[in-house]
C-alpha cells in the first residue's frame, strides 16, 4: 500500500509539473509577463491591420512587449499593449502596424520620436498601417481591370501607327520637315557663331548699364526721397485748400439758396420793394412824382422861393 501511495504522489507531483511547465511555455510564447514594471500603453488607428493579442511591440527593432486588446471604437481601433519600458519614448512618438514574417503575422513598431520632450503613457500613440503583400495582391487585383483596357488602348495605336508608317507620302513629309530642322539649326548655329562676339559685347553693355544705373539710383536716392517728401507735403496742402474750397463753395452754395428765397419772398410780398421793382402802375406814379419834384426844385433854383414869415402877431 505505502508503495502504491508512493507512486501515485510520484505521478501527482509529475502532472502538476508537466501542467505548470505547460502553462509557463504557453505564457512565455505569447509573452505574458507579470512583471509589474511594466508600462500600459493606447495605440489609436484606422483598422487592426491584422494585429491581435499576443502580436509583438519593437521599438527599433528589440522587442519590448506585446499587445493585450484590440477594439473597434468610435470607428477607429483602439490597441492596448505592454511594454517593458517607456524611458526613451517621447511625446511625438508614433506606431506603425508591420508584417512580421513574409509568412505571415504582425507586429507594432513603435518609433520613438523627438528627444528632448517627455512621454505621457496616458495619452494615445497614433499608429498607421503598412501596406503588405495581401494588400499589393488586393490592389494588383483592383487594377488589373483596367489594364485590360489599356493593353486594348495601346494595342489600337500601335495599329493608327503602323497605318501611318505605311503612308509615304507622310513618310515623306516628316524626312522633309527632320531635313529642314536640320538646316534651321545649322543655320543657327552658324549665325551664333558669326555673332558670338557682338552678342557678348553687347550683353557686356548691358551689364555696365544695369550697373550704372544702380550705382546712379542709389546715389540719388536722398534727393528722390526728399522730392517725395516735398510732393507728400504739397499733395497734403493741395488736400487742405481742396477742402477749405469745398466748404466756401457750400457757403456760397448756401448764400445763393437765402438770396433765392429772399427774392421769392419780395415776389410773393405786397410790400413796397415789390411794388417799386414788379408793379408798373406804381412805378409809373413813382417816375411821375419824381418828375413832379424835379420840376418844383428846377423851379425853385431859376425864380427863387418867396417865404412871407410874421413875427409877433398875435
Amino acid at each position: 500500500m505505502d508503495v502504491a501511495r508512493s507512486t501515485e504522489i510520484r505521478v501527482g507531483i509529475v502532472s502538476i509539473l508537466s501542467i505548470a511547465l505547460l502553462i509557463g511555455g504557453i505564457m512565455l510564447g505569447k509573452g505574458v509577463s507579470f512583471d509589474p514594471s511594466r508600462k500600459q500603453i493606447t495605440i489609436r488607428a484606422e483598422s487592426s491591420g491584422g494585429v491581435e493579442s499576443g502580436s509583438p511591440i519593437v521599438v527599433n527593432g528589440v522587442k519590448r512587449g506585446q499587445v493585450t486588446a484590440v477594439v473597434n471604437q468610435n470607428g477607429t481601433v483602439l490597441i492596448s499593449a505592454e511594454i517593458d519600458d517607456v524611458s526613451d519614448l517621447h511625446a511625438d512618438a508614433k506606431a506603425r502596424v508591420m508584417i512580421l514574417e513574409i509568412t505571415g503575422g504582425k507586429k507594432i513598431e513603435i518609433i520613438p520620436g523627438t528627444p528632448g520632450t517627455s512621454f505621457d503613457a496616458s495619452k494615445e500613440i497614433p499608429g498607421t498601417i503598412s501596406a503588405d503583400l495581401s494588400q499589393l495582391v488586393a490592389t494588383l487585383g483592383d487594377v488589373s481591370g483596367n489594364a485590360v483596357s489599356i493593353v486594348r488602348r495601346l494595342d489600337s495605336l500601335s495599329g493608327t501607327l503602323t497605318e501611318l508608317t505605311r503612308d509615304g507620302q507622310l513618310v515623306s513629309d516628316v524626312k522633309t520637315i527632320s531635313s529642314e530642322g536640320a538646316v534651321f539649326v545649322k543655320d543657327l548655329r552658324s549665325w551664333f557663331a558669326a555673332n558670338k562676339d557682338p552678342l557678348g559685347q553687347s550683353i557686356r553693355d548691358l551689364r555696365a548699364i544695369a550697373s550704372q544705373l544702380r550705382t546712379s539710383i542709389d546715389r540719388n536716392e536722398p534727393k528722390v526721397s526728399r522730392l517725395i517728401d516735398r510732393l507728400d507735403a504739397t499733395l497734403t496742402s493741395i488736400d487742405g485748400t481742396l477742402v477749405r474750397a469745398d466748404k466756401a463753395l457750400g457757403g456760397a452754395d448756401t448764400l445763393v439758396r437765402r438770396l433765392d428765397s429772399v427774392i421769392v419772398e419780395f415776389r410773393a410780398s405786397k410790400g413796397l420793394i415789390n411794388s417799386m421793382i414788379y408793379d408798373v402802375q406804381f412805378a409809373e406814379r413813382f417816375d411821375s412824382t419824381l418828375y413832379w419834384i424835379r420840376a418844383i426844385l428846377q423851379d425853385a433854383r431859376n425864380k427863387g422861393v418867396n417865404v412871407n414869415v410874421g413875427l409877433g402877431h398875435e
